[in-house]
């Protein structure tokens, strides 16, 4: 399985005062021709797609159009998005009906189960070839204070909930 991973897009940054358009464009480009040249199975957008949580609507279409494309031009592909810092979770998540149509995942909101334990079956993503999953993405977006298990600090909340994905995972 090849897994391309990428992140920190930043779309729709003005950098003290210089557009980085032309730069994601070119970039965009590129990463289309590695994917396509590759053969690559999976790709991996972990965080930062735009520079801020209210992108524009340019930003937005260079994002969707990206996606279509890729998706259009490698059909086998599946991508997996998380949200970072500077992205609006729920922002990045409110295509999701669609998106999964095409065999895109994105995940921005760490979701709670009725108990209200986090639900670590929403944050593993199965990665699949001809049908088969061959490995589990452990899809874990920016994590806010309320996002991880109450604990002592950030850092153990952290650590904790990742191992919780981890043992998850390993008993799949």
């Amino acid at each position: 399985m090849k897994l391309l991973h990428t992140a920190d897009w930043h779309l729709g940054q003005i950098f003290f005062g210089y557009d980085r358009k032309p730069e994601h464009l070119q970039f965009i480009e590129w990463l289309k021709h590695q994917i396509r040249n590759l053969s690559v199975d999976v790709l991996l957008i972990a965080g930062d797609v735009f520079d801020t949580p209210n992108p524009s609507a340019e930003s937005q279409r260079l994002y969707y159009k990206f996606l279509r494309e890729t998706i259009n031009e490698n059909p086998q592909l599946q991508i997996v998005i998380i949200a970072g810092n500077h992205d609006s979770a729920a922002r990045l998540e409110a295509p999701n009906p669609l998106l999964e149509e095409m065999n895109i995942t994105v995940r921005g909101i760490v979701k709670r189960t009725a108990e209200g334990y986090i639900d670590v079956n929403h944050l593993i993503i199965p990665l699949t070839r001809e049908g088969k999953t061959e490995a589990y993405c452990l899809a874990v977006p920016y994590i806010r204070q309320g996002d991880y298990p109450e604990t002592e600090n950030y850092a153990h909340g952290v650590k904790k909930l990742y191992e919780t994905l981890y043992q998850e995972v390993k008993e799949a």
